[in-house]
């Protein structure tokens, strides 16, 4: 019995063929993810050494070395400059096949809108692994605003909107996105002095030559324990435990605020899904190592663990709440 009388013969032979070519690609890609890694891995951090994402980069590389049992080595490899584009376009070339991965923080998803041309497709190229680590941010000032709450340093800069300056690390940078969230939700308006880096524009903050800061607590919780910079609310759905007494920004009179860096380990774009599987399977692993909380924990992060899935929605939301705060903001990279 024909059960196919309409199909011509030389299509079903072409389709028999294709099945043919496919079969094997499923095992194969097991097989890959079973060797994996069979060479060293590098993790390209976007950032000079020092900053959160190379420390956490290192400790995640550490970590992943020791689930591998040392049989590979993992190297990490940072490639600084252009608010990240440059390492970022590094690690979207480097072939798929799970020796290149990239960290990224929150300007990964603030660059698409904020450059008008990148060197590569942010969303088609890159694709998430896991994220490591959620770490909030503090509104910090200097000496003359000691004793001044959040409501005040809004209230000011309502009444004279731009005559108060806030310093950040740099135009698109986690202290100015930050920032700008908080312009976004209160209604004031302030003047952005972005420099190159954190330390000079703590710098001027702590030498009241900027008013504010809204920086990263990785950075500012030193200055803030020792009475060097003031810490004026935390940017964090909950208060920190590292700084108990200095509350959120929503407690302090900007309800539904929060806002914090997040850490992501991503690949490119074709890595192969069971190795994606492989690696985010170990990610969520650490996540649970009580030496690697505790690393995670003693910089004011909070440690994270998600699926493949859950991750890309993450990533997803992301990109859909930075598109929105760069156009009311008209957030632009320096030209």
């Amino acid at each position: 019995m024909d059960l196919l009388p309409h199909v011509p013969r030389r299509h079903l032979l072409a389709a028999l063929a294709l099945c043919t070519a496919l079969a094997p690609m499923a095992p194969a890609a097991a097989q890959d993810a079973a060797a994996y890694p069979d060479r060293p891995v590098k993790i390209v951090v976007p950032f000079p050494p020092g900053g959160a994402a190379d420390v956490y980069a290192r400790l995640v590389g550490q970590k992943l070395g020791e689930a591998w049992g040392g049989k590979q080595a993992v190297v990490i490899d940072n490639r600084a400059g252009a608010g990240g584009v440059i390492g970022t376009d590094v690690a979207a070339k480097a072939p798929a096949d799970g020796s290149t991965l990239l960290m990224v923080t929150i300007g990964h998803a603030v660059n698409p809108f904020m450059y008008s041309k990148l060197p590569y497709d942010t969303r088609a190229d890159l694709v998430p692994v896991g994220v490591v680590a959620k770490v909030p941010s503090v509104v910090v000032t200097g000496p003359a605003l000691k004793g001044k709450s959040l409501q005040d340093l809004l209230a000011l800069a309502k009444a004279q909107p731009d005559a108060m300056q806030y310093a950040s690390s740099g135009v698109g940078t986690t202290s100015h996105v930050g920032a700008a969230l908080l312009e976004s939700m209160s209604g004031a308006h302030m003047l952005h002095v972005p420099y190159k880096g954190a330390a000079p524009a703590l710098q001027d903050v702590m030498a009241d030559r900027v008013a504010l800061s809204v920086d990263i607590i990785t950075s500012s919780l030193p200055l803030v324990k020792s009475g060097k910079l003031n810490g004026v609310a935390i940017t964090s759905a909950k208060r920190s435990p590292q700084l108990p007494d200095v509350p959120t920004v929503a407690e302090a009179g900007v309800p539904g605020f929060e806002f914090v860096s997040w850490y992501m380990l991503l690949a490119p774009a074709k890595t192969p899904a069971p190795i994606l599987e492989k690696l985010n399977a170990a990610l969520r692993a650490m996540a649970q190592a009580p030496d690697f909380r505790a690393r995670i924990e003693g910089t004011g992060g909070e440690v994270a663990s998600m699926t493949l899935k859950e991750s890309n929605d993450y990533l997803n939301a992301e990109f859909t709440r930075w598109a929105k705060v760069v156009k009311e903001r008209n957030i632009k990279a320096e030209p």
